[in-house]
């Protein structure tokens, strides 16, 4: 399917996020970590948008904003179009909740294990007033039927640990569709499983979208994962978005040096994923004390003076593909690196 541009449609996008920050508190030192820094993005209906970073790059905290497990301390939020208010409580929380599902990590961590497969199911249904009476057991087993889980009859009587791994996330899966979302938030939905059958769970949930129509936020340390998985790719460091556009674009030649250093992390079976020369030092930095400017200057190859400076733009590096690094503005990536090539002698 190729790439969606939600700025080409004129129907409102189905998700929009305009300088979302997130702030915590840590203890009662008085000290906060601020894990979202103004992240601006939208994803079209029917979009898939794959979320990649490494651990503490704030994907998992921009799920949990979204579907407000956590209050955002600043920015906007809307879906198809409306504001989300905030503070968000009552009965306007439980219609974001239906509008809005979330696929978490650990599918045996996110069932009840004291309760059926099949009264995990109904709880969505009778929450939103979807089912009664004997309609909310042909509507489970229907679920189960969708996700790949038939007879749903055979597997409602069963509690989380009778099944597989793959099972429960196929549980989850149905649970996250029970509400009739418009959008759901997969939050590593395969990271968990085995090799052998995350495969399974990708292909489900592309044949959901392409059936269903729903637009997806495909959270997911996994390049490869996320080139098979999205249209559209946006990657995350401590915080800030470093690039954003198509998939095979962002993954198949990355702008930013820091999707590059992603790119030659990854698993190399096939030569896809080979990244030559590139020298980077160093881990993700203390959140609570992030360096100034760009927050990758420190372990850079390409650094230079000016990226202590400030944060760097987003800079246009091809269609709807944009990567925050001045190595694209021809003036500032003139100046002198910081940090010489290897092999060369340290400047005076």
């Amino acid at each position: 399917m190729p790439p969606i541009d939600p700025s080409a449609h004129t129907v409102p996008a189905a998700l929009e996020l305009e300088g979302l920050t997130k702030v915590f508190s840590v203890g009662r030192s008085g000290r906060s970590v601020t894990a979202v820094h103004g992240l601006t993005l939208s994803l079209g209906h029917g979009e898939i948008l794959g979320l990649v970073g490494e651990s503490g790059s704030g994907k998992s905290t921009v799920a949990r904003l979204i579907a407000h497990l956590h209050e955002p301390t600043h920015g906007t939020l809307r879906l198809g179009g409306d504001t989300v208010p905030r503070p968000l409580r009552g009965r306007g929380l439980k219609r974001l909740r239906k509008r809005v599902q979330m696929i978490f990590q650990d599918p045996f961590a996110s069932l009840n294990p004291l309760h059926t497969i099949g009264y995990i199911l109904a709880r969505p249904l009778k929450i939103h007033g979807l089912a009664r009476g004997r309609d909310v057991n042909t509507q489970v087993n229907a679920l189960l039927d969708r996700v790949g889980l038939s007879p749903g009859a055979s597997y409602a009587a069963k509690k989380p640990h009778e099944l597989s791994g793959g099972q429960r996330q196929r549980v989850v899966i149905a649970r996250a569709l029970a509400a009739h979302p418009e959008l759901i938030l997969a939050d590593e939905p395969t990271s968990a499983l085995d090799v052998s059958i995350r495969l399974d769970i990708m292909n489900l949930l592309l044949d959901l979208r392409d059936r269903e129509g729903l637009s997806m936020l495909f959270i997911t340390h996994d390049l490869a994962g996320a080139r098979y998985m999205s249209d559209r790719v946006a990657v995350l460091y401590a915080g800030h978005l470093v690039e954003i556009g198509p998939a095979d674009a962002v993954i198949g030649d990355p702008q930013m040096p820091y999707t590059q250093l992603l790119k030659s992390a990854a698993p190399n079976p096939d030569g896809y994923f080979a990244q030559a020369g590139l020298e980077v030092r160093g881990e993700i930095p203390d959140l609570q004390n992030l360096p100034p400017g760009c927050p990758f200057e420190p372990r850079c190859p390409h650094a230079r003076p000016v990226c202590r400076e400030g944060l760097p733009r987003l800079y246009d590096v091809g269609p709807g593909h944009q990567a925050r690094c001045i190595l694209h503005d021809p003036l500032l990536a003139a100046q002198p690196p910081l940090v010489p090539a290897a092999g060369a002698p340290a400047p005076p």
